[in-house]
């Protein structure tokens, strides 16, 4: 491949990515406008029960064979683990600042590259190493235990743990699924799975509230396809540090719909956990 056409690819992909960035910030900042309405549990479920709608077309013109698998307990896996670190995450925007708990689940690479080591034998190298660290001092600036409510920010936390479980499940499945079935099991599995915690909370959104929750599924939806197309399309490394724009996106909107600003502290610690996140995704481990 040129590289006319290798730089043509990463400008398309880099197109794709930002709407991604866009949609799923955006997205976000209206679930957080509407917990404020009802429980987290319940904009959550039509999140997924929306957004797996807009998949009926893809799952109506190839059957069976985009369901047919056999590795169930992987899909189960990555499933439950999503969706838990969505609820969580959820629950994190509800009661923190957006760019706060945006920036704490970005600490995601760094939990994937100890999990990487813990699980693959992966060696971190010293630079990687110093960029772990260096990224959890940042979650401390934002976090600032000492004065603010801690639950949120482990929420946050916990989301970036268990996407990390997420993404190393989906790095074992896609040796023999395709990204579509991945995609399509996370859907129908998280939407099961989203049913008991709504009903334990249920509480029937008004009828105003419909069109924003609509909105919801399709940007998830939208988010998902533009995340899968533009790592198709672009090379790893410069896909990942488009994603890194979804932050100063959080921010922008926290301060425009919500009227967050973050202190100096937290703007620290998430500098910090870009450079960390960064060098983690840039620099990949290597095997014993």
């Amino acid at each position: 491949m040129s590289q006319a056409t290798t730089r043509r690819d990463d400008l398309r992909g880099a197109l794709y990515m930002l709407l991604a960035a866009a949609t799923l910030v955006v997205g976000m900042t209206l679930i957080k406008q509407a917990t404020q309405d009802i429980p987290d549990a319940v904009a959550v479920f039509f999140r997924h029960v929306l957004a797996a709608a807009c998949f009926a077309p893809m799952l109506w013109r190839n059957g069976r064979a985009l369901l047919r698998t056999e590795r169930p307990a992987g899909h189960a896996l990555r499933s439950a683990c999503g969706y838990a670190g969505f609820l969580a995450f959820v629950y994190a925007v509800g009661r923190m600042p957006l760019a706060e708990a945006m920036a704490l689940a970005f600490t995601q690479p760094l939990w994937s590259a100890l999990l990487a080591r813990a699980v693959f034998g992966e060696q971190l190298g010293a630079r990687r190493a110093g960029a772990i660290v260096l990224g959890f001092a940042g979650a401390m600036l934002v976090l600032k235990p000492s004065v603010a409510p801690l639950l949120p920010a482990l929420a946050a936390l916990l989301n970036a743990v268990l996407s990390s479980v997420a993404m190393m499940t989906v790095k074992q499945l896609s040796a023999t699924e395709p990204p579509e079935r991945i995609a399509m099991f996370f859907m129908i599995v998280a939407t099961l799975l989203s049913v008991p915690p709504a009903a334990l909370t249920w509480v029937t959104p008004a009828p105003a509230l419909w069109p924003l929750l609509a909105a919801i599924g399709v940007l998830a939806w939208m988010g998902q396809v533009c995340l899968s197309r533009g790592y198709a399309l672009g090379s790893f490394s410069a896909m990942a540090a488009m994603d890194f724009t979804r932050l100063p996106m959080a921010v922008a909107l926290g301060w425009l719909v919500f009227g967050e600003s973050p202190d100096p502290a937290a703007i620290a610690g998430m500098v910090a956990i870009m450079i960390a996140a960064a060098v983690v995704v840039l620099l990949p481990g290597r095997r014993p």
